[in-house]
Order: structure tokens, then C-alpha cells, then sequence
């Protein structure tokens, strides 16, 4: 039993593919902190951070925010916001997961 879970577990982590539970992990360990559990940011980050944090509930951003435009800001930053690059700490696997939670789980938003 140890043996056939360990083997789903490492499965999941090994995968080329965006994961939704390795997203979600990712997403409230590093990106709650400031866009709020829920997505709708956090109000003490909004408060001192200027710009606040992006709102991923709101109808605006997921008008804006293609998949690749998502995945490009996690990946570099975003110049003149906290947001800062991920590349050097997170997988590119690792980003397309947690931008994959933020879409399908945040903002109801298709994969494109």
C-alpha cells in the first residue's frame, strides 16, 4: 500500500503536464499572501502595496489575463508592482499549475 502511494504521489510530481492540486498548493503557500485566498486580494496587501495585487475574481482581469500573459508574469515579474519573478524558485510546470488553479478555480475562466 506505502509502495503504490508513494508511486501515485511522486506521479503527480513528475508529470510534464499542469497539475490543479500542485497549483492550489503553490497558490496559497506563495500567491495568497497578497491576491487573497480567494483571489479577490488580500486587504492589508491591497492597503500598502501599489498597485494592489491583481484581483483575479473581478470580470476585467479575466478579460485581460490570457493563459500566456498569466504565465508570463509569474514567470518574470511584473516591472512597477510587487509582483515579483518566479522563475528562479518555481518550476515551469510548477507555474503553468498554479496558473492553471488560478484560472479554472478563481476565475472560472477557460485555458486560453
Amino acid at each position: 500500500m506505502k509502495t503504490y502511494m508513494f508511486l501515485i504521489i511522486m506521479s503527480t510530481f513528475l508529470t510534464d503536464k499542469p497539475n490543479l492540486d500542485v497549483g492550489k498548493k503553490i497558490y496559497l503557500e506563495k500567491c495568497k499572501v497578497c491576491h487573497g485566498e480567494k483571489g479577490n486580494v488580500n486587504p492589508f496587501a491591497a492597503s500598502v502595496l501599489s498597485p494592489p495585487p491583481r484581483n483575479f475574481t473581478l470580470e476585467k482581469s479575466k478579460q485581460e489575463l490570457s493563459k500566456t500573459r498569466m504565465i508570463h508574469s509569474v514567470t518574470e515579474g511584473r516591472p512597477g508592482t510587487a509582483m515579483m519573478p518566479w522563475s528562479n524558485i518555481l518550476t515551469s510546470i510548477e507555474i503553468q499549475s498554479v496558473v492553471s488553479f488560478i484560472r479554472k478555480n478563481l476565475m472560472n475562466a477557460n485555458s486560453n
